[in-house]
């Protein structure tokens, strides 16, 4: 077990940490969306399939290029059963629509505002390009061409570009079932009340429920959880046999009633880490209890919700099989800061897009302890990031990481 490890080592170990990716499902099309694909996909035609107008016009031969008048020989709509072929003995012209396949022998689309109709005769204003307002066979995608690849989350364009590929079906990776365990005297769930004052409301197992689905888990959120050890290690452990990873809150510290922490210390040999020198979140263990992923996360919101946004997703997202990338940027820090902690600080900030380029600000930060969860939902529709302060003083011009998040 290693313990009090610094943040990069902490990354290190859950990138090195072999992960299993759940099974495969079959799922309609419309139900794929924002699963995770499990097959690359090929495109098994040409698309498009034959030559397309993309505009209404006049087809007519490059042949005739240099004729000023053309005889309108036939209109071509979109779809039309069979594709007409234009005549090569005089100039003639074929009206086609938008999305029309081209007429065979027409290799010219002259838009309908270039051109003068005169009875059954059109006049040349502007002569269009060979090819020019045409979309040549396989401008979307050719036959075999890669389209997709696995590990994709599948959102509403992939969904469309998957219907224009004819998948009625789709194979995607199972969700997890993430375990979400609240323990502590003091919380309440949801809907009852207390007159004791010292209570608060289950919010972390609330954000975790939600951060699960959010990341493509399926959650179950027990029952809170009093101080026993007893009823904490029997909860723990029904949990990691029902649930693919199993995250817990509150009970990770070093006082009397951290009953995961003291769980974690008697089976210190299934510990990968515990203890990251991090602000928020020190407190954080990974461990494989029973072959089954386990975080005991802080208790504190701010600690929770960083500390499974830096750790229990990169697991998470493997579990999934998701191949995305977390977005980190590199913005000027704007103002001078002082830090008295030698840990690397993670503090939230808001990300705004000032003249087409990033920056932060801390407006409406009113602090940054680890029980003010409000810091993270500012009332402006602006992003929320982390900044990663490893030294302990920066000036307004440093140029700092920033950890984007949801």
């Amino acid at each position: 077990m290693r313990e009090k490890i610094e943040y990069d080592e902490a990354l290190n170990l859950l990138e090195d940490s072999k992960v299993e990716i759940l099974g495969r499902e079959r799922v309609f099309l419309h139900d794929a969306l924002n699963r995770i694909l499990a097959d690359d996909i090929y495109a098994t035609i040409n698309m498009p399939q034959v030559p397309l107008s993309s505009m209404d016009g006049y087809a007519i031969s490059s042949k005739f290029k240099n004729h000023a008048e053309f005889v309108v020989l036939d209109d071509n709509p979109a779809g039309k059963d069979i594709i007409p072929t234009i005549p090569l003995e005089s100039p003639i012209a074929i009206k086609t629509f938008t999305g029309a396949a081209m007429p065979h022998g027409a290799d010219i689309l002259v838009p309908i505002e270039n051109v003068e109709v005169i009875g059954d005769k059109i006049k040349i204003l502007k002569c269009s390009e060979v090819g020019e307002f045409i979309r040549d066979i396989g401008t979307n995608y050719k036959k075999g061409e890669k389209l997709l690849s696995k590990g994709t989350s599948l959102n509403a364009n992939y969904i469309g570009l998957l219907a224009s590929l004819n998948c009625v079906f789709v194979n995607v990776y199972e969700k997890p079932k993430v375990g979400i365990l609240v323990s502590g005297d003091e919380i309440l769930e949801l809907g009852e009340q207390s007159s004791l004052e010292n209570r608060i409301y289950n919010a972390n197992g609330h954000l975790l429920y939600a951060k699960v689905k959010e990341y493509g888990g399926i959650p179950k959120l027990y029952p809170i959880l009093k101080d026993n050890k007893e009823l904490i290690e029997e909860s723990l452990q029904d949990a990691l046999k029902s649930c693919d990873l199993v995250v817990s809150t509150g009970g990770a510290s070093v006082g009397d009633y951290d009953f995961i922490s003291k769980i974690a210390h008697e089976r210190k040999e299934e510990v990968i880490f515990k203890g990251v020198k991090i602000k928020p979140g020190q407190h954080v263990l990974y461990a494989r209890f029973f072959g089954k992923h386990f975080f005991g996360l802080p208790g504190f919101p701010n600690a929770t919700l960083v500390t499974f946004e830096l750790f229990v997703v990169e697991i998470l997202l493997k579990m999934c099989g998701s191949t995305m990338q977390r977005l980190v940027l590199r913005v000027p820090l704007g103002v001078d800061i002082t830090k008295k902690d030698k840990r690397l600080e993670l503090r939230v900030c808001n990300v705004v897009e000032k003249d087409g380029q990033f920056c932060i600000n801390f407006d409406g930060k009113k602090d940054f302890l680890s029980a003010i969860l409000n810091n993270f939902c500012p009332i402006t529709s602006c992003k929320i990031g982390l900044v990663v302060l490893r030294e302990e003083e920066y000036k307004k011009d440093s140029v700092v990481e920033v950890i984007m998040l949801g």
